[in-house]
């Protein structure tokens, strides 16, 4: 047997699943041990926290909104969370996995540093600024790009990353590919570090600004003619009914 170390193929995104897990897996029903796995896979490692609308939560883990909620207090009842929720599905809330549930050491809460805060913020507005993301930002977004902080990335490489990532989404619609929307930030992870080996002209990243501007204004101008289509034929089809 080789005693070569085991090496993991993506060293990014997992989770330490042990003695804690298999105490929720004993304590829970399968859908709500289902849902218990998605926050632990997606809230902060540091203090076990994921922050959302009911919603969103909702519609990642393919449940309605009310079987979540029972979910939820079935969870809480075991031990193994905290929520707080509004009374409106949209409203943002944030639910906690206890610490006897939780594997990672959780840290006092220190605020983050007000650079740090603010490179997500700047992250934030340049995904919500793009008509092909979707800009629901998720607690794994905030924790790649706090990461992307912490190696000294700029701002200046991330705008320039998010400029070629989403032309090529543009150019892979125009082609008939797929027409999903980018949906998180990790979307961009390979297109970063092509940018990071790049040496170019400030001209080129100002001509690539000037290509996604008219490629998006393209994409809307189409999208909005073909809904128009859509409603003249509805109009019509009743029409006939009638």
């Amino acid at each position: 047997m080789s005693k070569e170390p085991l090496i993991l193929k993506n060293p990014r995104g997992w989770f330490a699943a042990g003695v804690e897990v298999q105490k929720a897996m004993d304590l829970l029903s399968d859908g709500a041990f289902r849902l218990f796995i998605y926050l632990c896979l997606n809230a902060h490692r540091d203090t076990g926290m994921l922050e959302g609308s009911l919603t969103q939560l909702a519609k990642n883990v393919k449940r309605g909104q009310h079987t979540v909620r029972l979910y939820l207090r079935e969870m809480q009842a075991a031990g193994t969370c905290r929520f707080r929720f509004g009374f409106t599905p949209g409203g943002n809330g944030v639910v906690e996995i206890t610490q006897d549930f939780w594997p990672y050491q959780q840290a006092a809460l220190v605020p983050a540093s007000s650079d740090s805060t603010e490179f997500v913020i700047s992250i934030r507005k340049m995904l919500q600024s793009r008509a092909c993301i979707n800009t629901l930002v998720s607690a794994a977004d905030d924790i790649l790009a706090r990461e992307w902080f912490d190696r000294g990335i700029s701002i200046e490489q991330i705008e320039w990353t998010i400029l070629i990532g989403c032309i090529r989404k543009y150019v892979s619609w125009r082609n008939n590919q797929t027409r999903t929307m980018i949906g998180s930030l990790k979307y961009f992870v390979p297109v970063l570090e092509e940018v990071l080996n790049m040496k170019t002209d400030p001209e080129y990243w100002a001509y690539l600004r000037y290509r996604l501007t008219r490629m998006e204004n393209e994409w809307k101008h189409n999208r909005n003619e073909s809904a128009s289509h859509d409603v003249e034929k509805a109009m019509a089809s009743n029409s006939e009914l009638s």
